[in-house]
């Protein structure tokens, strides 16, 4: 049983679900997830959509959802006992049944963990004391769990993975592309809420920054589960693009981005693309994460680097004044151009080469099968 509730989560357990369906095509793989994951074999047993959502106000609003959901969601797996249950991030929701599971005696993976190194500390005991086996997707992760009782290993990150697969780095490093045309991608999220709060504003930086250089063209990435009329709402008359293709093709014919925190900052650093990192939310939201925060930047490039790299623009600072000027100088300056390529290529080394697919396969078979002589067995 799996449990993804947000795209880039579905997107990760879709490259574990298709590992595990080619050394287990026996196997049941059902729950909450999206897409990338159905497309794998996975079989769903409830919508994806109104899973995604994000922040403390946002959830609120749907609390009758969630806890609904909850309910049925632990009765179908008492009821299936499946031989594991696979939590994917998601953790204000995955917790509690993780709790159930463990109640229960079904085992728990715990894929992608709670930002405990930010602002989630308390939860790292929780998973230690209820979890099977803990698997981070970065290497500075492990010491946070490593004092608890739960194995925990770190099993590669499943951005560098699904780059590698797609064939989208190349060798030659970016280079600022002179006074030709500048292709910018505005990456505004995959949320509704992130949507609205933050593509007016991209759009209004992208139109300051036009009236300095004509020269710059502009694409929105649309998330395919929203509807097209919303963007072109937000966006206006702008001469702006949509494109509801896949981000790695849009970003690998950007020069430049304006990114919504989140997985779409650790794509774009990955490949090289310089990036100024922005977040709004609602003001509720924000004066409980303010005060909850304990690291000194909220983009995962920053993070794992341990120093700001790219530009960060958030809350009030998230203003078209602002991303504006942080992109104009990127334009104007080649030397921070190259300069910052080379720091964000130099991040995918220090993530290693390990392939979160093939190492959470291995952990999930060790568990079901502990014996190697019962690998044969046709288990769910």
């Amino acid at each position: 049983m799996f449990i993804a509730g947000d795209p880039s989560g579905d997107e990760h357990a879709g490259a574990i679900i298709r590992q595990l369906r080619h050394e287990l095509p026996e196997a049941d793989l059902w729950g909450i997830g999206g897409g990338a994951m159905e497309r794998e074999g996975f079989r769903p047993v409830m919508p994806f959509a109104p899973f995604n959502r994000m922040g403390y106000l946002e959830v609120a609003k749907h609390i009758r959802f969630f806890l609904r959901a909850r309910r049925m969601l632990t009765a179908m797996m008492l009821n299936n006992k499946p031989d594991v249950l696979v939590c994917v991030d998601y953790s204000g929701f995955n917790i509690p049944m993780m709790k159930a599971a463990a109640k229960a005696g079904i085992p728990v993976v715990w894929y992608i963990t709670p930002m405990v190194w930010a602002w989630k500390r308390k939860k790292a005991a929780v998973l230690g004391a209820h979890a099977a086996h803990i698997a981070v997707i970065f290497p500075f992760e492990v010491p946070y769990f490593s004092r608890y009782c739960a194995p925990v290993s770190f099993v590669g990150n499943p951005t560098v993975e699904a780059l590698e697969l797609k064939g989208a780095f190349t060798k030659a490093p970016r280079q600022h592309p002179g006074r030709a045309q500048f292709r910018l991608a505005i990456i505004p999220g995959s949320r509704r809420q992130e949507v609205e709060y933050l593509l007016p504003v991209m759009t209004e930086a992208f139109a300051l920054l036009r009236k300095r250089f004509p020269y710059v063209n502009a694409v929105v990435s649309q998330y395919r589960a929203l509807p097209g009329e919303l963007y072109r709402r937000l966006i206006g008359d702008a001469p702006i693009e949509l494109f509801d293709g896949p981000l790695t093709e849009l970003l690998n014919r950007s020069d430049c981005a304006i990114v919504t925190s989140g997985t779409a900052t650790l794509e774009t650093a990955l490949l090289g693309i310089p990036l100024v990192i922005t977040y709004r939310t609602s003001p509720v939201t924000f004066s409980i994460m303010k005060r909850l925060i304990r690291v000194s930047y909220i983009g995962l490039p920053n993070i794992i680097a341990g120093e700001k790299i790219v530009p960060e623009c958030i809350q009030d600072e998230a203003n078209a004044a602002g991303l504006s000027r942080h992109l104009a100088r990127f334009i104007e300056s080649p030397e921070l151009y190259d300069r910052t390529v080379g720091r964000l290529v130099s991040l995918r080394e220090s993530l290693g080469e390990k392939k979160p697919s093939r190492e959470m396969t291995g952990i999930l078979k060790n568990i079901v099968f502990p014996h190697a002589e019962n690998k044969g067995e046709n288990k769910g």
